[in-house]
């Protein structure tokens, strides 16, 4: 009987032990930390946690390298504070302008703190630092824009069914294209008489040129006007071109200026 007590005690100590390195095991491997690694503290601000919670693990560059150690409402900014810790390891890559986002992993949409160490030429960012949210790339931040974007567009439509029910009773459509064939044929009326004005006035304009030059005429301007308005001018002009012929100077000039002619011919 001391014997069976004594191996049931056994036993009870063995699965104890055994559940408790599993227990430890899972602990281990499970978290995203050690137990026995040093870690850095940083926090993050931000207006929604958007469902991470204590011990959702943090990644850098695809690496885990800490877990969200608190979450908690921060009264002084008016809004939340996320406490993570990473390993002294991985904050030597968190420099100054590091920033953080929420993203979502797997299928279960678990939620984690993916960090972007910053430039690798800027200081590094010491412990208890903040670091600044960037913009999400997660799929939900754009399922819910593509959601928004989805409602205004149903908005519009709905707006749009109204105009054109509206549109269709009492024949309006009707009415409208009828008031628009009967625009377009006004339109094109009106542009054809604007080209006949047009026309009409480049004649009148040509006209009034005609009527200033005969008037010019007839007033003795230019030399057209002297020839018409001079007799003597005019009897002049006769006389000279009538006596070329009787005049022996101006024959003899006329000879010579032939010969001199047929000359320079021959010569080429």
């Amino acid at each position: 009987m001391a014997n069976q007590m004594e191996n049931e005690i056994r036993v009870g100590l063995f699965v104890s032990l055994g559940v408790g390195l599993l227990l430890a095991t899972i602990l281990i491997l499970g978290g995203a930390q050690h137990l026995f690694t040093q870690k850095h503290t940083y926090t993050a601000h931000l207006l929604s946690a958007e469902g991470v919670i204590p011990g959702a693990k943090v990644v850098l560059s695809g690496v885990p390298v800490g877990v969200v150690e608190k979450i908690q409402f921060d009264k002084k900014q008016g809004n939340i504070e996320i406490v993570f810790a990473i390993s002294k390891e991985a904050s030597d890559w968190i420099h100054e302008g590091a920033t953080f986002e929420i993203a979502t992993q797997g299928v279960l949409g678990d939620k984690y703190i993916s960090l972007d160490g910053g430039k690798v030429d800027a200081p590094l960012l010491p412990p208890k630092s903040d670091v600044i949210q960037r913009p999400s790339k997660d799929i939900t931040h754009i399922l819910s824009k593509g959601d928004n974007l989805i409602v205004s567009i149903n908005t519009v439509l709905g707006s749009l069914d109204r105009i054109l029910k509206s549109f269709e009773t009492d024949h309006r459509s009707d009415t409208f294209f009828k008031n628009l064939a009967q625009s377009a044929k006004n339109m094109t009326a009106t542009t054809e008489k604007l080209n006949q004005e047009m026309d009409q006035l480049k004649l009148r304009g040509a006209i009034t040129q005609l009527n200033q030059i005969l008037e010019k005429i007839n007033n003795g301007t230019g030399t057209i006007g002297a020839l018409i308005n001079d007799a003597s001018l005019y009897d002049d002009v006769k006389t000279l071109l009538g006596g070329v012929n009787r005049n022996r100077i101006v024959r003899n000039l006329v000879r010579q200026t032939l010969k001199e002619g047929k000359g320079k011919e021959s010569a080429q």
